[in-house]
């Protein structure tokens, strides 16, 4: 079941998949033309952020405009519980896809730099916190009171990444005394239980949400 529904969400956005993989190949080497400093790692970062927001505000924006197709999926043998856990792993889907581009552009382009795993574990920690705030907070507020928040997570990505990447040039090692593989797969373990718990949530929030 929750595959279809994770399938679901991806026909949902087929018509912005070409341009989410154009803009997911394009910003890296952008952003290393305008900021050489940081190598890819920021276009990395900004490319994952504005994949999974823009498909996952298409998705959010559809069921607002449908809300009939909620309530005949609810009413089908889809408890909501699948309906809030396919979100999350679309866009968790979203993420990996966006590393596997990555990856493959460090091997054409070296100027780009290595997909290094603090930067993946950094990536997923931080998707993880946005989808995990912003999935609950639609589903207790609803798509209307928090469609802004998509607008306000792409303006404000540029300036949050720049100011993380100057924090010790993207050396997290330094701010650690554990090897660095326990240092980047506590990131992972914190992202994940992050999102257990914001599904938690959203489930909670969604149970009570009125599909009539």
């Amino acid at each position: 079941m929750l595959f279809h529904l994770v399938k679901k969400d991806f026909l949902i956005v087929k018509k912005y998949v070409l341009l989410m993989l154009v803009a997911a190949i394009a910003i890296p080497p952008v952003m290393l033309w305008r900021a050489p400093e940081y190598g890819g790692v920021m276009g990395f970062i900004l490319s994952v952020i504005f994949a999974v927001f823009m498909l996952l505000q298409y998705v959010s924006l559809k069921e607002y405009q449908c809300p009939k197709a909620s309530a005949l999926l609810c009413a089908a043998p889809y408890p909501r519980r699948l309906l809030v856990l396919s979100k999350y792993i679309f866009c968790m889907l979203i993420y990996a896809i966006c590393c596997l581009i990555f990856g493959i552009e460090t091997m054409v382009a070296p100027q780009l730099g290595a997909l290094r795993l603090d930067a993946l574990a950094l990536m997923f920690l931080i998707t993880a916190i946005v989808v995990g705030l912003y999935l609950p907070t639609q589903y207790k507020l609803g798509y209307e009171k928090t469609k802004f928040a998509f607008v306000v997570i792409i303006m404000a990505s540029p300036v949050l990444t720049a100011a993380l990447l100057k924090m010790e040039g993207m050396n997290f090692d330094a701010l650690f005394t554990a090897p660095p593989i326990f240092v980047y797969g506590g990131m992972i373990l914190a992202g994940i239980a992050f999102l257990i718990i914001s599904a938690c949530l959203s489930v909670k929030f969604y149970d009570k949400v009125d599909l009539a």
